[in-house]
């Protein structure tokens, strides 16, 4: 159950989009959102961050994040949503863990697109520690995507610690009833063919149909996007970052794919 989602943003000019389905989310579930706005220090050029920051006096700072905040709340206020909005102001390099730090508990973090950040290597950052330090699922909001009830999902499965938990997250936010397709890629590479988590899902009452596909060339996370737009899934869920970050950030992976090109709903545990 839902009550409690913390959503991140940088700006109120792009995000505006996210922000309204964020609210439409939290207001069919009855829920709470947080709105967390985002302020970081001038930089030089995107491409030198974290480094290149360059200094301004923390009135100045405090004065843009104040204004940022102020055109957010105004966006909640139009739309009568149960929500409240803070900010938070900081180099670029250390924005991340503030969000973590200053909101240490919610049932679910929400961002949006890479259409949606002004600076996208703070999205990047933002996901990334929001995966893998807050102990929270983390949805992905592709742009022009809402989550409404889950009914239908899709759980790109491998056995690990990071899959695991993403099967208890999805439990605790699908319908009840839910149909749940089980995807597995190159399926022989795998000791665990599916068959287990499969009956795990139904013994919660949800209807898991399980699919072995294979890559045929094709990177993995293409293979279990593809099987849910073609499905018209209204969530994706895998586990995050199953790999080392060191490979992640050298070889690719399912979760930086995601994180750069999801084209649906997509919750990442961790």
């Amino acid at each position: 159950m839902i009550r409690d989602a913390l959503a991140i943003v940088d700006n109120a000019g792009s995000a505006a989009p996210f922000i309204s389905r964020v609210l439409a989310f939290a207001e069919e579930r009855q829920a709470q959102a947080e709105i967390a706005v985002l302020t970081p220090s001038p930089y030089f050029a995107e491409a030198l961050l974290p480094l290149g920051g360059m200094y301004v006096p923390e009135d100045v700072l405090a004065r843009d994040d104040r204004s940022k905040v102020d055109a957010i709340a105004a966006l909640v206020k139009e739309a009568h949503s149960k929500a409240s909005v803070f900010g938070l102001h900081d180099d670029v390099a250390w924005l991340a863990g503030d969000v973590r730090r200053s909101r240490q508990v919610a049932d679910l973090i929400l961002i949006g697109g890479p259409e949606e950040w002004e600076t996208l290597w703070l999205r990047r950052r933002v996901l990334e520690t929001s995966i893998l330090a807050s102990g929270t699922p983390t949805v992905i909001l592709a742009e022009g995507r809402s989550l409404g009830a889950v009914r239908r999902a899709v759980l790109g499965w491998k056995p690990s610690a990071e899959a695991n938990r993403a099967v208890h997250d999805l439990v605790a936010i699908a319908a009840e009833g839910a149909r749940v397709d089980v995807v597995v890629v190159d399926q022989e590479l795998r000791a665990d063919g599916g068959d287990e988590v499969c009956r795990h899902l139904d013994r919660h009452g949800l209807g898991p149909v399980l699919h072995r596909l294979e890559a045929e060339g094709m990177h993995e996370a293409d293979v279990i996007q593809g099987f849910a737009l073609r499905g018209a899934a209204d969530l994706l869920v895998i586990g995050g970052f199953g790999h080392s970050r060191f490979r992640e950030v050298c070889f690719g992976g399912v979760t930086r794919y995601l994180v750069d090109h999801a084209q649906v709903p997509v919750m990442l545990s961790h």
